[in-house]
């Protein structure tokens, strides 16, 4: 990512929830939007994900689709019962097929990026997410 795009994302930190249940990928990803400017907290499971989101609020939630414990639709659907202005969700996933999400992909406007993921589509996608909420 070039200085000049990543000073352009951090003229606006964002509150940004990062939920993976791969802790070294979750550690990652946090510490790569720190360096952009932004405020970041990573948690490991989609339960913790739904405990954060009832204590803080946030610009930006990005989540594994598949997690053993709560997975990112039942994360997606808690973050659309927030109140308003609810944070973007960004997903991610590691599997190319996501055929047992395809109903929920489809009746969704849910942006999926797949893993492995380079910092600079991560970086790119997270200014356009949250470009996208008028931030």
């Amino acid at each position: 990512m070039g200085r000049v795009t990543a000073v352009r994302y951090a003229e606006r930190m964002a509150r940004i929830l990062v939920v993976d249940d791969q802790p070294e990928l979750a550690e990652l990803i946090q510490t790569v939007l720190e360096e952009i400017g932004h405020a970041v907290e990573a948690v490991h499971g989609g339960q913790a994900a739904l405990e954060r989101l009832t204590q803080r609020a946030y610009d930006l939630v990005i989540c594994d689709l598949q997690m053993p414990d709560v997975d990112g639709v039942a994360v997606y659907r808690a973050v659309e019962q927030l109140a308003p202005p609810r944070p973007a969700v960004l997903l991610m996933t590691g599997y190319a097929d996501t055929a047992s999400y395809g109903d929920f992909l489809q009746m969704t406007s849910a942006v999926v990026l797949n893993k492995p993921i380079g910092i600079d589509a991560l970086g790119a996608m997270v200014a356009r997410q949250l470009g996208s909420r008028g931030g």
